[in-house]
């Protein structure tokens, strides 16, 4: 029998797969395959598509079940660049690629099979990366679960490469810094 979560991940997976939209798994689930396994009740993601195109995706999504207010979701995608659709309680997190960084992620993506189902996620690096971003202390977790993990294979050149260039976009060293510190 499927955990509710599992079936949010399939129903995720399957309307992906159907509408061809190109993704990255990030967040608990991804950290749990490349560090170590934790609780968690969303699914996160990076979509590579257009901003335009989120009004079409609100539809297909509404109709296989999804809880969607595309009022709200329009704003938080002009807002955050972001937006968040609901299925039975649980929820998905989606944030709409708008960098260099996120591109270079995507190129550098794994298949996997996760739940009887492959999926995409980033390298251990870019995931490091993107976790480094909001910085929040669960996030600061899975980094150092996963460079536990992933010691000795990890790239630390391209880590370093991008913390650079990051904190130097975000005018802020704090990505940087931090990445210093954990590694």
């Amino acid at each position: 029998m499927q955990s509710p979560l599992d079936k949010l991940y399939s129903k995720t997976l399957s309307l992906l797969e159907k509408e061809k939209i190109p993704y990255l798994l990030i967040g608990g689930l991804a950290a749990g395959v490349l560090g170590e396994p934790r609780m968690t009740q969303d699914i996160d993601l990076i979509i590579f598509t257009p901003k335009k195109s989120v009004p079409e995706i609100i539809k297909k999504a509404a109709k296989e079940g999804f809880q969607a207010n595309p009022k709200v979701i329009l704003n938080d995608v002009e807002l955050k660049g972001a937006f968040r659709l609901d299925f039975n309680g649980l929820w998905i997190d989606i944030i709409i690629s708008s960098t260099e960084f996120e591109e270079s992620a995507f190129k550098r993506k794994k298949q996997i099979t996760l739940l009887g189902r492959k999926t995409f996620i980033p390298s251990a690096e870019d995931l490091i990366l993107l976790k480094l971003i909001p910085g929040r202390e669960k996030d600061m977790l899975d980094i150092k679960s996963i460079i536990e993990r992933q010691k000795g294979k990890l790239d630390r050149k391209y880590l370093e490469k991008w913390a650079q260039k990051l904190s130097d976009e975000a005018e802020n060293m704090r990505i940087w810094n931090t990445l210093k510190k954990v590694l």
